[in-house]
């Protein structure tokens, strides 16, 4: 039998292809038909995350994520509802200054995409361009916001998870 170490490995690559399954089958118990061969393949096939899994972190973020999807969801229909539309579309640089290079950033980038309204353009070393659809004086201030509450999902771990390990 193989060690408890792997076993668990294994479970929490498993983990998220079957929670999307799913979330995409829609809870169906006839899906897993299916949905157990594409599960196994992608857990065999995505590579291991590089980054400690820290589901408390995660668990604090979640709210936070998901009334930040809400508030961009409510400003683009205000938007589409207002004539003339009042657009004040710009690209605009978010300096890193929490985020390391790695899958952090590419995470944040990747999370400003979902938000209606903007589009992360291009990642750089020392910077973010986002495409902002109706910019606000306050942008700039919230993705510096969403940065650091990303930053602990990213952290490395500290000394004393180090040693419990």
């Amino acid at each position: 039998m193989p060690p408890p170490s792997s076993i668990a490995r294994w479970a929490r690559r498993l983990a998220l292809p079957a929670l999307l399954w799913w979330a995409i089958s829609g809870g169906d118990p006839d899906g897993w038909r299916w949905g157990l061969p594409a599960v196994v393949v992608a857990a065999l096939v995505m590579p291991a995350p590089t980054w400690p899994l820290r589901p408390l972190a995660w668990l604090r973020f979640l709210p936070a994520a998901l009334w930040l999807g809400l508030q961009g969801g409510i400003e683009v229909a205000c938007l589409a509802c207002r004539r003339p539309l009042e657009l004040d579309t710009r690209v605009i640089e978010h300096r890193w200054q929490q985020l390391p290079d790695g899958p952090g950033r590419l995470f944040m980038a990747s999370l400003i995409n979902l938000i209606p309204g903007t589009l992360s353009v291009r990642i750089e070393h020392d910077r973010l361009h986002v495409h902002v659809l109706h910019y606000r004086h306050h942008i700039p201030t919230a993705l510096q916001r969403l940065e650091r509450r990303v930053a602990p999902l990213f952290a490395p771990p500290r000394t004393s998870e180090k040693e419990a390990r």
